[in-house]
């Protein structure tokens, strides 16, 4: 799926693409995992790394309240889970869990677009 506002080229990673960055990279985690010391996530594959920010979500609610900033990572994937296109799946990440799942897509929950 392309975000309306990507550049050309660019889309958002497929659950599987996220599942392979896991499976296939060496992770690590660095930060300090609180509200002012962000925690991070890091994948690396030889002489290429990527990192992801704890950067939390935004409540699905009228307030839009950030939530878990500093401590957990949520990435939207461009994969809706079965038919029911209200869920979509999601990369996640703390300082101690690292998985591929699928939730409602009513927060607000980071991208990172790939090519």
């Amino acid at each position: 799926m392309r975000l309306q506002n990507s550049p050309d080229g660019y889309r958002l990673p497929t659950k599987d693409e996220f599942q392979a960055l896991i499976n296939g990279s060496t992770v690590s985690r660095g930060g300090g995992w609180s509200s002012s010391d962000y925690g991070y996530i890091k994948f690396t594959s030889g002489s290429n790394s990527v990192e992801f920010p704890a950067v939390g979500y935004r409540s699905a609610d009228s307030s839009g309240t950030l939530g878990h900033a500093g401590t957990y990572g949520y990435y939207w994937s461009s994969v809706t889970y079965t038919s029911n296109t209200i869920n979509a799946y999601y990369l996640f990440f703390s300082s101690s869990n690292l998985y591929v799942d699928w939730y409602n897509k009513q927060p607000g929950r980071s991208v990172r677009c790939v090519r």
